[in-house]
């Protein structure tokens, strides 16, 4: 059977008519090709989703395997924005639970993050843990970068531009001096007190640090910025994020790169006890 029998409507009448079965165990196709996303029709709704959630979609529609499936699925099937409305449609009737990560080297020829997932009947569960007791929420404006660093153009007397790479001397030297400035002002600037973390890469403990940013300052799109009012507001997010820094760092998952969601980080924060709002200025 073909990829595209089981992505379109279309299949043949005679697989449509197959009895139930009670198991699937599938490995849908990871490459996106030249399209980031599909058209996909599940439980009568229609959305938008990767070729592995719309492979997988259909092959339950087809098959309605009574014990659900064992997938071997690229990671951000579990995680990403792009396939965020097919894991509501999807966690109406099946649980989700993620049996195991597999290395990026477990596939010959391939470089990629993959996840065993099991998808059982049953009410879905709620992935994040339970939020943890800390004396009063600390409130913080979420401010995402947009300034793609292809699209920056250097000019001396701009606003300093921070990018990904610029966090670890930034967080260590507190200054922003040597940093590249632009003459670009697109939506993500910031300043005053801040925590810098990527939105592209694994984050570095040293990196993530309350500083005070005495000038206004473009981010880069793979940078996001925590404001806070005052400095012990920013000093205390700093220790609670340090405190989980594994579940934060798990926040940061992908096929390919890792990579974090302002989804995923506006959902964390509340669990260690920090409030966010989530604008682009």
């Amino acid at each position: 059977m073909s990829v595209g029998d089981l992505l379109h409507p279309s299949t043949s009448a005679t697989l449509c008519k197959r009895p139930p079965v009670d198991l699937l165990v599938l490995n849908p196709p990871f490459s996106h090709g030249h399209k980031k996303f599909l058209e996909i029709q599940f439980a009568g709704k229609e959305m938008r989703g990767s070729i592995a959630m719309a492979h997988l979609l259909r092959s339950f529609e087809l098959f309605q395997p009574s014990l659900g499936a064992i997938v071997i699925a690229p990671e951000s099937l579990l995680y990403s924005e792009t396939d965020q409305d097919a894991r509501q449609a999807l966690a109406e009737d099946y649980q989700l639970t993620k049996l195991a990560d597999l290395q990026r080297c477990t596939f010959r020829g391939a470089r990629v993050q993959a996840s065993v997932v099991q998808i059982q009947p049953g009410v879905h569960q709620q992935s994040y843990q339970e939020i943890k007791h800390y004396s009063g929420a600390i409130q913080t404006t979420i401010v995402r970068g947009s300034l793609p660093v292809h699209l920056n153009i250097s000019d001396p007397s701009g606003i300093p531009f921070i990018h990904s790479t610029d966090l670890k001397i930034v967080a260590v030297t507190g200054k922003l001096e040597g940093l590249s400035k632009t003459r670009n002002l697109a939506k993500g600037r910031t300043k005053g007190w801040v925590i810098l973390v990527p939105r592209v890469g694994l984050p570095d403990c040293l990196s993530v640090k309350a500083i005070k940013l005495d000038h206004t300052v473009q981010l880069s799109d793979c940078v996001i910025a925590l404001e806070f009012s005052t400095k012990v507001a920013a000093t205390k997010a700093e220790k609670r994020i340090h405190s989980c820094w594994q579940e934060f760092k798990g926040l940061y998952r992908g096929t390919g790169a890792r990579y974090i969601t302002m989804a995923r980080l506006n959902l964390w924060l509340p669990t260690i006890g920090v409030s966010p709002n989530t604008m682009l200025n």
